[in-house]
Order: C-alpha cells, then sequence, then structure tokens
C-alpha cells in the first residue's frame, strides 16, 4: 500500500511533464525548448526531466511515441489490416482516424505539423522506428485497392496524395486559407466527408482495370 502512495505523485508528475513539454515543444520546437523552461511549466523541481527521463532527448522520445501514437495507433492499425473488410473500407476507417486526430488541434498534431515541416534529428531518427511499419500496412491496403504492388511508385504516389489531402487543411493558418476559400469550406465535418470521398474517387481512376 505504502508503495503504491508514493508511486502516484511520481506517476502524476510524469504526466505533467509530458504534457507540459508537449506544449512547449509545440510552441518552440525541440532546439528552442530548455529542460528548465519545462520543469517550471510543469510546476516540477529542477531536474525533474533527467530524474523521469534520463535527458531532454529521452523526454522527447517519450512525447514523439505519444505523437505518433496519437495520430495512428500501431495496433488500431494491424486490427484494421486484419480485419474481414473490404480494402476500400479498410481505409476509409484509417482516414477516419487520422482526419478526426489532424483535425483536433491539440499539442500532438501541433507538434507532428511542425515537425514536418522543420524536422529536427530526433524526429528523423523515430521515424525510421515508428513510420515503416505503419507505411507498410497501408501500402499494402492501397495496393489492394488500385492493383499495383505495395512497392510500387503508383502506391507510392498515392500514399503522398492522401498524406497532402489529410494534412494541408489543417496543417495551414486559416488565414491564408481565408484568402482561397470561404471559411464555412473548412468546417470539419463536411471537409472529413469530401477529402474521403476525394481520396476514393482518386484511387478508383488510377486502378489498373
Amino acid at each position: 500500500m505504502k508503495s503504491a502512495l508514493t508511486a502516484w505523485p511520481r506517476l502524476a508528475t510524469r504526466k505533467q511533464l509530458l504534457q507540459s513539454a508537449g506544449e512547449v515543444f509545440a510552441e518552440r520546437g525541440y532546439s528552442d525548448t530548455t529542460s528548465k523552461e519545462i520543469c517550471e511549466r510543469a510546476n516540477a523541481t529542477v531536474g525533474s526531466v533527467n530524474y523521469h527521463f534520463g535527458s531532454k532527448a529521452g523526454l522527447y522520445h517519450a512525447i514523439l511515441a505519444e505523437v505518433t501514437q496519437y495520430l495512428l495507433r500501431m495496433d488500431m492499425l494491424e486490427a484494421i489490416a486484419a480485419s474481414q473488410r473490404p480494402a476500400k473500407e479498410k481505409l476509409e476507417k484509417i482516414l477516419d482516424l487520422v482526419l478526426v486526430a489532424q483535425a483536433s488541434q491539440d499539442w500532438q498534431i501541433r507538434l507532428f505539423f511542425r515537425e514536418l515541416t522543420s524536422p529536427s534529428p530526433e524526429f528523423i531518427n523515430y521515424l525510421r522506428l515508428d513510420t515503416s511499419p505503419k507505411t507498410g500496412i497501408i501500402k499494402q491496403i492501397l495496393s489492394e485497392i488500385v492493383g499495383a504492388p505495395a512497392d510500387s511508385a503508383m502506391v507510392d504516389h498515392c500514399l503522398l496524395s492522401i498524406f497532402s489531402l489529410c494534412s494541408f487543411p489543417f496543417m495551414a493558418d486559416p488565414r491564408v486559407l481565408g484568402h482561397c476559400v470561404s471559411p464555412t469550406s473548412c468546417e470539419v465535418a463536411p471537409l472529413h466527408q469530401h477529402i474521403k470521398r476525394f481520396i476514393l474517387a482518386g484511387l478508383d481512376a488510377f486502378a489498373v482495370r
């Protein structure tokens, strides 16, 4: 009982460090954020980052794990791929997960977008561990839809097109989009459905007959 009581404050501090660090990293990036600043925002003692994560780099690795899990969890992706759904329905389910996450604009997504446009070395290293297995599954689903090999340029191009359509509307500053389209056109729910329909129609157009 005593060990559980003493462990709880440590877990609470760790959770607060992750939350505070995620917010600061999303605002300023990895290189411009210090462990001291994170501890101050988390109301934690100086040295808490090293105590719980070993270093700022160790903390950032934990942050990136949370970011990629927030965007698309591997276990959910594997469950979708293993289901008996047709390939198009599998892709729709994946798109639903990704679009809902990206539209949230939570710190996990803001940090993800920051890293896409100005990647830190830590993010590049992390991608080697996290991204390849996920993209491999998605490419196999796309392969079934378009009838081309999963390692083909066609499937790669389809993946890039999907990634662009799913990310750009949520990455771009609304003030920029406002010069191109009306605000109502950026409402999340109808935009979400339009992106899915556009992607599926595009895949149909490129499918090998």
